[in-house]
């Protein structure tokens, strides 16, 4: 938190400590962009048409960053404090630094308890739940419906596609690449290029979709007789397992710091208001 050198009574001193903060700051701020972007491109992680923005690229290299910040800013406001002539300035000091672990503390928590919770996933499959219907009528040329496997962030992606059928209907589920390679090459060619291990609807069936990068994924429905089927399917999400596996431990480093550093400055905040009021 930046604070007047004047105002807080530090000298030269201070402010010296004040300017090697904000230059230091400026360039990690600047390392924090160049490589957010670098590991954008470097994982095919961004697109305008159709929009993608992978946040799970960057995500925890610019949580490190920030806690590497955190750590500096509390070393900086030690030093800080160190050099301040008067009880007064370190009680402001350690006041607002206390107000701001507060903060920081509410936020960890709420992400822990958000992800480790077990209605999270209801709430991101009643939100984020897709699906569609699509006829079959032919045995060797199918129906086909689209969709994208994650959402345009990549917080969440398709867990399970259920089908329902009134009759009896083969599906197969390909990614975009194979599906423009091969669309004219027929059935069989086709099938051999399925995401999706089973692939009869009898009249039910339930693909586990296999954790993939963001793409469009196509469905073919043909129909076994030739005879005009009515489809329904619905797809699952869930938040993507990086997410849940790694954010909460991100989380939690910052429960902690954050945690020492409220009670540090409670007790120095008391320290100094004894000091002010002696």
């Amino acid at each position: 938190m930046k604070y007047d050198s004047g105002k807080l009574e530090g000298g030269y001193r201070l402010a010296y400590i004040h300017r090697t903060k904000r230059y230091l700051f400026m360039a990690e701020a600047a390392i924090i962009l160049i490589f957010t972007i670098y590991l954008l491109v470097v994982e095919g992680g961004f697109s305008l048409r159709p929009f993608f923005l992978s946040i799970n690229s960057f995500i925890y290299f610019v949580l490190i960053m920030l806690l590497v910040i955190a750590l500096e800013s509390f070393v900086f406001t030690i030093l800080e404090m160190r050099f301040m002539s008067s009880d007064s300035a370190r009680f402001i000091t350690t006041q607002r630094a206390f107000r701001s672990s507060l903060l920081w503390i509410f936020v960890s928590l709420l992400v822990i308890l958000l992800l480790w919770a077990p209605i999270l996933p209801e709430m991101v499959d009643d939100e984020m739940g897709s699906g569609g219907g699509l006829e079959a009528s032919s045995s060797s040329e199918p129906t086909v419906a689209s969709f994208f496997n994650t959402d345009p962030l990549g917080l969440t992606e398709v867990d399970v596609i259920t089908f329902q059928a009134n009759g009896l209907v083969e599906v197969f589920i390909l990614n975009e690449e194979n599906y423009e390679r091969f669309e004219s090459s027929g059935k069989e060619v086709l099938g051999g290029y399925r995401v999706n291990p089973e692939y009869e609807v009898r009249p039910e069936l339930a693909v586990d979709f296999p954790a993939t990068t963001h793409g469009r994924f196509y469905i073919l429905a043909y129909s076994v007789d030739g005879t005009p089927v009515d489809v329904e399917y619905s797809m699952t999400q869930r938040v993507s397992p990086s997410m849940v596996t790694y954010l909460p431990v991100m989380a939690l480093l910052f429960l902690a710091a954050y945690s020492i550093w409220a009670v540090y400055n409670f007790v120095q905040n008391k320290r100094y208001v004894k000091g002010i009021y002696r």
